[in-house]
């Protein structure tokens, strides 16, 4: 019974990831992105393209985020609390950036059964998210440990998804650095309160964030394809969001160093074994 209680509402999940999955497929009909306009800043050239296109996965990410809210104001923890929409905002914030970023790569990857495959998993990973993100709302639930377990991994998996992408488009700077940095302050704050059982701290996130935006201008310079560019960026992301939380919650050193050693040694042999394909 206690399982029960604790799965979305049938109807308004089950809504929520049609409407996503359609408006996911819809994509399949976009051209990719490409140059469009040019702007000369201070004697510096800026392509960049604004029309519906472009602003297609955003408008995605926004529907997915009011999605997201209406499932989880069917949590009976809520009603309990008494919790505002606006207090839910942080907890919708992960379901709409999954989408945005799928909806991302889809555009930009050529149309092959590749496609599709990547269409399917991509929106079963947004169900998978929303689903734990309804899960980790009670922290009395036996299953919340699992469910933040889960989440921190889809969450960094998303930014290694959306490196790797952004690197084999091999699009400009000014592109990239805002992308990583907005996904890595929303994913280092939602990570943070995870591991850190409730602590909001944006601006410990907003210096990860900056952080791994200057590794990621650095990294443009080196000769990495994109699986090593996207490892590098996403290791070094997990690596200062676990200093950010041991500095939390005072953790002494002999307790912290265990997990950024492992990191380093699981990321170098990734490189490494890449590095040989």
């Amino acid at each position: 019974m206690a399982v029960k209680k604790y799965l979305p509402d049938l109807n308004r999940f089950s809504l929520v990831t049609a409407l996503s999955t359609l408006m996911l497929g819809l994509t399949y009909a976009l051209p990719p992105s490409s140059s469009g306009n040019t702007a000369n800043i201070l004697g510096i050239n800026f392509s960049f393209e604004v029309n519906l296109f472009s602003l297609f996965p955003l408008l995605i990410a926004i529907i997915a985020l009011i999605g997201a809210l209406w499932v989880l104001r069917s949590h009976p923890h809520l009603q309990e609390e008494r919790r505002s929409t606006w207090q839910l905002l942080p907890n919708g914030v992960l379901p709409a950036l999954s989408l945005f970023i799928l909806a991302f790569t889809l555009r930009e990857m050529a149309r092959s059964n590749v496609w599709w495959v990547v269409y399917v998993l991509g929106s079963a990973f947004f169900g998978l998210v929303l689903a734990a993100e309804y899960n980790v709302l009670d922290f009395r639930y036996e299953l919340h440990p699992i469910a933040s377990l889960g989440l921190i991994g889809l969450s960094h998996s998303l930014f290694l998804i959306l490196a790797v992408v952004l690197r084999t488009g091999r699009m400009r700077l000014y592109v990239i650095l805002p992308l990583i940095l907005l996904a890595a302050a929303f994913i280092s704050v939602r990570t943070i309160n995870l591991r850190t059982q409730g602590a909001w701290k944006p601006d410990y996130a907003l210096l990860i964030a900056i952080l791994g935006a200057q590794l990621a201008v650095g990294l443009q310079y080196f000769f990495l394809n994109p699986m090593q560019y996207g490892l590098v960026l996403t290791a070094a992301l997990y690596l200062l969001i676990s200093t950010a939380c041991a500095i939390i919650q005072k953790l002494k050193l002999r307790e912290f160093v265990v997990e950024p050693v492992l990191m380093c040694l699981l990321c170098v042999s990734l490189l490494l074994l890449i590095g040989r394909l």
